[in-house]
């Protein structure tokens, strides 16, 4: 039978190797906007505008992004949001670990 810190352990290792391969990562959230205005008596609805928002370091940031480049900030984001979701998997490998060898 596998030794079950080593099992954790190759797990661990497993999610830093694909925290590697995560090249570019933007923090935030990506949405698009549309604004509505009037004119001559008929609304109007332009856009979409694209827009990064994000808090960094208790500030709210906030960067209109060109059309032209939103399809690759899109996937810069999903790829923090991946790389939150690796750094949360690695925590909980590693306080598994911790008590199986404080338990010893």
């Amino acid at each position: 039978m596998p030794d079950p810190i080593q099992v954790l352990r190759s797990q661990r290792d497993a999610v830093l190797q694909r925290m590697k391969q995560i090249d570019h990562l933007r923090r935030g959230s990506f949405s698009r906007q549309f604004f509505k205005s009037r004119r001559g008596g008929r609304t109007v609805q332009s856009g979409p505008y694209f827009v990064l928002q994000c808090f960094f370091k208790g500030k709210k940031c906030s960067e209109r992004i060109p059309a032209s480049q939103a399809q690759e900030v899109e996937k810069h984001v999903e790829n923090f949001r991946s790389f939150n979701a690796l750094a949360e998997e690695f925590v909980t490998l590693s306080d598994q670990i911790t008590q199986l060898e404080c338990a010893v």
